[in-house]
């Protein structure tokens, strides 16, 4: 099995729940509070261990209780996070999702320590790099590490995953050193100025992140599943149909899920359709990294799913 390497952000979940969505100036009851362990570059890296694969983590701590949590938590899903760093200028990172009663949300991410790491960093760890096959990473870390990060990765000949998330105007002379650029149609049409509120307008943005240099596009949909296309071919996954509960984590899971298809050697449109299962499942639990399931609730769940169409 290939050893992924997930270079990004710690975050603590403050998960709010009610009924909607405040407006401005209002104040509501809500429902319940919860705490979770999360931040996309640790849920992407949990995800991925929880199905069995080959983890490490890289990224940048504070010296608190939610650093605390974070690293316990790394030990229990069996993530290696032996150069995971601390530092006493800034707090944890902290996001506060608020879902709705459709288990919609919307986020408020403040990174605090997570833009302490930097690329003079990834350097004094080219050796990890180094021993890793598959590269992950995200934006909730200063944007000239994710660029470094970039740059290693294609210098060592590495698989390198980019999820943008959140959305921002990316250097294109990285480009073509990306392996998968990994957007969701929102992300998608902030990176290309293209509508994507329809599938020709998907299509469109897809092939304008092919144009601009990216090697593989991959186009998360929600609950409309996703979309790839490279130079040569081009398909769609379906979604599965569950009741949502919490859809914080759902992209996070997809992209582990499709980290570990491509660690274990499964083609693109294999990976792709397992990713779709492990999202459905973590949508249908609340927080981040306790909704990320396991290889053998996948394996149930995709069971379960082949009966049903029998």
């Amino acid at each position: 099995m290939k050893k992924i390497l997930v270079i990004g952000s710690f975050m603590t979940d403050l998960v709010v729940q009610s009924e909607r969505f405040c407006k401005e100036g209002e104040t509501i009851i809500g429902q319940s509070f919860n705490q979770f362990t999360g931040g996309k570059g640790a849920n992407q890296a949990v995800a991925a261990a929880r199905l069995g694969a080959n983890v490490e983590m890289i990224g940048e701590l504070g010296k608190d209780s939610f650093g605390d949590d974070q690293i316990d938590s790394l030990n229990k899903n069996n993530v290696q996070h032996e150069h995971v760093l601390f530092t006493d200028k800034a707090k944890s990172g902290i996001g506060n999702p608020q879902l709705d009663a459709s288990g919609k949300n919307r986020i408020v991410v403040i990174p605090g320590a997570n833009m302490e790491l930097k690329p003079s960093d990834l350097e004094n760890m080219d050796d990890v790099i180094q021993s890793s096959d598959i590269i992950v990473l995200q934006l909730e870390i200063p944007l000239e590490t994710v660029y470094k990060a970039i740059e290693l990765g294609n210098k060592y000949n590495k698989i390198v995953i980019l999820n943008p998330a959140p959305a921002a105007k990316l250097d294109l002379k990285y480009a073509s050193m990306v392996s998968y650029m990994t957007p969701n149609e929102h992300e998608a049409e902030l990176l290309t100025g293209i509508d994507t509120s329809n599938k020709s307008g998907i299509k469109d943005a897809a092939q304008a992140l092919l144009d601009q240099g990216y090697q593989n596009v991959l186009i998360t949909l929600g609950d409309k599943g996703s979309y790839f296309k490279n130079e040569k071919d081009e398909f769609d996954i379906s979604s599965y149909k569950v009741s949502a509960v919490d859809t914080t984590a759902a992209g996070d899971s997809f992209i582990g899920a499709f980290a570990y298809g491509l660690a274990n050697d499964k083609d693109v449109k294999s990976s792709l359709s397992y990713a779709s299962a492990v999202s459905a499942i973590a949508v249908t639990k609340m927080g981040a990294q306790p909704s990320l399931p396991s290889k053998k609730e996948v394996d149930d769940f995709l069971s379960s799913e082949e009966k049903i169409s029998e």
